[in-house]
């Protein structure tokens, strides 16, 4: 029974695509939680300053909200496979650049926020066009869901390691390394990726479309289709509240727990770790029967964890309250995207991506600050407490509503 379930869990790699695609996947996600981690560092080591590190966020963050509808247009027009490469070549040449100018010791604050806007620029057309492309890398339709829920695991995994792996090196080798181990986390995907064997077939009439035609015509797919817009608005919604909490638990851990940042590490462990089981048991399902419930029971889970929080100010319950917050959020957001994968269409699913990843990444980076700014004015408790209430209305809301809505497969 172990062996079957174990089996179940992990049936996309049985396809050639995958099994190429995932280890580049899991090792390019790990170095990628390094680099962050190591930018954060670097900026605060060199200013001291909180708002300079805003602000090198907020550069960062524009590229997403530009690039990223336009990169769906490109995705449905244009072939996958080469797309991905050339993709890939582009993260490592940012990372080699940022990696020789850390070792010569020349790197300043306007050298980052440029390479942060370039890292984010190729960030709005590979997220879209990843999340796009796994339809092409399991040949049964039926195990898309298995491979999206593996791809939550590789990144919930690389959570838990990358930063931990980021504060050794750091502490012991000097950030320059940091950069350098990402340098070669990236070089395996990309020979991965060049052995991959995608048939990525174009419709006619996509290929004659301008760019912003393609665009209109994206947006307007998502506006009339009542499935796919409600799920875009339910995963903009919860990521713009719950996706507030790694940059409030410093505060809350803090001011709240009386801790230090030995603490905060476990605290955010607790959530990879909720985040982890979660992504396992979605991906041992073998159907989108259900995933309706599973995504209201996520967004009560995650619901009650930040509620948990503002109550309850010892160590031992925030840290079941954060196993809540990490095993609500990807129980909300996972079958999110898959349903979503799931109805769209073929030749419109580049651009419907692009905007699920507006949604969840784009909202996340104006959140903060508005997470902050409600903190300061009614405490960090009270803001887990007012922002878990907002997401258990709202999860309440869409429960109803996606029990009216048919979500039939079109894969």
């Amino acid at each position: 029974m172990l062996r079957h379930g174990l089996m179940s869990a992990f049936r996309a790699l049985q396809y050639r695509n995958f099994r190429l695609f995932f280890p580049g996947i899991a090792i390019s996600q790990i170095g990628i939680w390094i680099q962050n981690v190591a930018i954060s560092w670097l900026v605060y080591d060199m200013t001291k300053s909180p708002l300079t590190m805003g602000t090198v966020m907020f550069f960062n963050a524009i590229p997403l909200f530009v690039l990223t509808p336009f990169a769906g247009v490109i995705i449905d027009k244009f072939d996958r496979h080469r797309l991905l490469i050339f993709v890939q070549i582009l993260f490592g040449v940012q990372a080699f650049l940022i990696t020789l100018l850390t070792f010569l010791g020349v790197i300043q604050i306007w050298n980052i926020v440029l390479l942060g806007v370039f890292l984010n620029c190729i960030a709005a057309i590979d997220v879209p066009l990843r999340q796009s492309t796994f339809v092409c890398l399991v040949d049964d339709h039926r195990d898309l869901s298995n491979a999206i829920s593996l791809n939550s695991t590789c990144f919930n995994v690389a959570r838990l390691l990358g930063p931990a792996i980021a504060g050794l090196l750091i502490a012991h080798a000097g950030v320059s390394v940091c950069f350098l181990v990402n340098f070669l986390c990236i070089l395996p995907m990309i020979f991965l990726v060049m052995q991959l064997k995608i048939n990525d077939v174009k419709c006619a009439h996509i290929k004659e479309e301008t760019i912003l035609e393609g665009l209109k015509e994206g947006f307007e797919y998502a506006a009339k289709t009542p499935e796919i817009s409600t799920l875009l608005i339910y995963l903009a919604i919860f990521s713009f509240i719950g996706m507030t909490y790694p940059m409030l638990m410093p505060i809350y851990t803090t001011e709240a727990l009386g801790e230090n940042a030995d603490t905060l590490g476990f605290l955010m462990g607790a959530a990879g770790v909720g985040a982890l089981c979660s992504s396992l048991f979605l991906a041992a399902k073998t159907s989108l029967v259900g995933l309706r419930r599973v995504l209201f029971a996520g967004a009560v889970v995650f619901s009650l964890g930040f509620i948990s929080l503002g109550l309850f100010h010892t160590k031992l319950a925030a840290l079941f309250a954060m196993f809540a917050v990490g095993l609500g959020m990807t129980s909300s957001i996972t079958p999110d995207n898959t349903l979503t994968q799931a109805v769209v269409d073929d030749d419109k699913r580049g651009r419907v991506m692009s905007l699920n990843a507006i949604c969840y990444m784009g909202t996340t980076s104006i959140s903060s600050f508005v997470a902050g700014f409600v903190a300061h004015l009614v405490g960090i408790a009270n803001t887990f407490i007012i922002f878990g209430a907002v997401m258990l209305f709202f999860g309440t809301v869409f429960g109803y509503r996606f029990s009216k809505l048919k979500f039939k497969s079109k894969l």
